[in-house]
């Protein structure tokens, strides 16, 4: 799987998490440095906005439209005007970030790869939201996850909430010299689950390595 390849499945994660960002801005916190919200009444001047989820959304809102007219400027050869800053604009320029980035060397869809999967994977972590992801060891019939060819170890782990895996051990590089990425997916043939690798190489369960 090429980096352009996985920015669609990024796209749809970002965006309800951006929703979920939005809400709590709303919300009044009690603790501006720990960013937890209170549902109670809350004695004295409450923060004005949620200490992690406001900050973070304004790196994202700007970031996502630094990176659509970057892409769009490789794609056309010409600088796009700025959007509006409503979040019907970021959206629009997300989905304009998953057309574009087919267009464009694989070092710049690598980019757009790494920042899109970095705002996920902090919009998670965002206390309030309450969805960090948990990384659990892979586990088969023999109670071991699958043996990773790369560095040869059981360092395979998964997230449940988003399906994401990953090698834990941090010397490991897939075939493109990068720290290998995947997802869990379905074989379309007979159901059974596959691993499905960021550099092409798809594992099936039970497949010796």
């Amino acid at each position: 799987m090429t980096p352009a390849e996985e920015i669609p499945a990024l796209v749809a994660e970002l965006k309800p998490l951006l929703a979920q960002l939005q809400e709590l801005l709303a919300e009044p916190v009690a603790d501006a440095t720990k960013g937890s919200t209170q549902h109670h009444k809350v004695s004295g001047s409450p923060a004005p906005w949620h200490a992690e989820a406001g900050p973070l959304l304004m790196t994202i809102h700007a970031g996502v439209r630094e990176l659509e007219r970057d892409l769009r400027y490789h794609v056309t050869g010409r600088l796009a005007e700025d959007r509006g800053g409503s979040d019907s604009n970021t959206t629009a320029a997300l989905d304009a970030i998953a057309r574009l980035v087919h267009g464009v060397p694989d070092d710049l869809a690598r980019r757009a790869r790494n920042e899109l999967d970095t705002w996920v994977r902090q919009a998670r972590e965002v206390r309030d939201i309450g969805e960090s992801e948990r990384w659990v060891p892979i586990r088969v019939s023999k109670g071991l996850p699958p043996a990773w060819p790369y560095c040869k170890t059981y360092s395979l782990r998964m997230t449940r909430e988003s399906g994401r895996v990953a090698c834990s051990n941090a010397k490991c590089e897939d075939s493109r010299g990068e720290r290998p990425r995947g997802r869990i997916d379905k074989n379309r043939l007979d159901g059974s689950a596959m691993l499905v690798w960021a550099d092409g190489r798809t594992i099936y369960y039970g497949e010796s390595a």
